[in-house]
């Protein structure tokens, strides 16, 4: 694979994201303004000291949740109520900020105005993230793989991230009303109207799932051809039920009322649908080994990378968090080849440089990161 232009160390890259990342009591961090390599930077230090702090601020910047999955109050710096993050991109200088509060909804800025809501900032700064976090892709529950598809899709298309919150809102109510109607009679023209909701828009949701998971599967399947073992990755998409269309989906809605009004909750529909992900034909969640599982998760991002790339016209950044380490040295060499040809702007973090590579190091700007403070090289 050829060195790509765009991530020459002392060059311009097009693809470049983020100018600038600065930090106001997140994490370990009092105060922090870090100006950022156009094209690898690779963040290095010991565990504990802050690197993937720095991931989880852009990716906060990037989806509006926290890497690690805990409450937003949790990354608010000990002894302090409110943490900021904020970003300056590279091309059009614009600022993207989100502050937390503790006992307080995140609030989400764009040039110092804030947006109705912290999800309006989702589509600013694409990005895909590789991290242990990921392995839920495979090992976690259908919730998880769903998140990974909503994730993606909502970065890429502010019409699914409406589809989505739409459908939220309609199955809230529907579910409040199956529980509701466990103590009372209610009359079936009170559920139709949230049932035509969550048709129509749970209809296309599954449709924007099922297109992106078409583009995935192949890429991730030959990914995989490279860095497994000779096994057969496949990634399909399950529907939970077989209503596909909208319509099917309000006759299957209105048929299954009264086992949804037993249960207190809706049975079909997206929020029940799963990611297949097999191995040599079997469940990866159920038989793959742990080497398995993991070179199938960084198959399936470095796709995401892929086809996101695709769809936008250009490259989304891209975080990597102590990847290297879990690696053996073949697979290793393999991801340090795909990341310099397909990645544009990227932050790596590993807690000894040497493990990216010579081949990354030679192209990076690299990082010290020691009791939450940075050092640039």
């Amino acid at each position: 694979m050829k060195d790509s232009v765009l991530l020459r160390k002392d060059g311009q890259n097009s693809s470049a994201l983020l100018s600038t990342l600065g930090l106001e009591t997140f994490r370990n961090y009092d105060q922090l303004h870090l100006e950022l390599g156009s094209g690898l930077n690779v963040i290095e230090g010991p565990n504990a000291q802050g690197k993937t702090n720095l991931l989880e601020a852009i990716y906060l910047l990037s989806t509006t949740r926290l890497l690690r999955g805990q409450r937003d109050g949790e990354a608010i710096k000990e002894g302090t109520h409110r943490a900021r993050v904020s970003a300056l991109t590279a091309e059009i200088e614009t600022r993207l900020e989100i502050v937390l509060e503790k006992g307080l909804r995140k609030k989400a800025l764009i040039n110092g105005l804030g947006l109705p809501r912290a999800s309006d900032i989702m589509g600013r700064l694409p990005s895909v993230c590789i991290s242990a976090v990921d392995m839920a892709i495979v090992r976690g529950d259908p919730a998880d793989r769903r998140m990974f598809l909503d994730l993606d899709l909502s970065s890429l298309y502010p019409a699914y991230l409406r589809h989505f919150a739409a459908y939220k809102r309609a199955l809230e109510q529907r579910n409040a009303l199956l529980k509701e109607a466990r103590e009372h009679r209610i009359p079936e023209d009170v559920f139709e109207p949230w049932e035509m909701h969550l048709s129509e828009h749970g209809a296309a949701i599954r449709r924007m799932r099922m297109d992106y998971v078409a583009n995935l599967a192949p890429v991730a399947e030959q990914r995989h051809e490279l860095m497994g073992d000779g096994e057969s990755l496949k990634v399909s998409y399950q529907l939970k039920d077989e209503a596909g269309s909208s319509e099917a989906l309000t006759l299957e809605l209105a048929r299954s009322r009264g086992q949804d009004i037993a249960r207190g909750s809706t049975g079909i529909g997206p929020h029940r649908d799963d990611l297949r992900i097999t191995i040599d034909g079997l469940e990866a969640r159920l038989y793959g080994s742990q080497g398995q599982q993991r070179t199938s998760v960084v198959s399936i991002k470095l796709a995401s990378l892929e086809v996101v790339t695709n769809q936008l016209g250009s490259k989304p950044l891209l975080l990597m968090d102590d990847i290297f380490s879990d690696l053996d040295i073949r697979r290793r060499a393999l991801l340090v080849e795909i990341v310099i040809e397909k990645a544009g702007q990227a932050l790596l973090t590993c807690t000894e440089a040497e493990s990216a590579g010579k081949r990354i190091l030679e192209l990076a700007q690299l990082f010290s990161v020691r009791g939450g403070e940075v050092t640039k090289h």
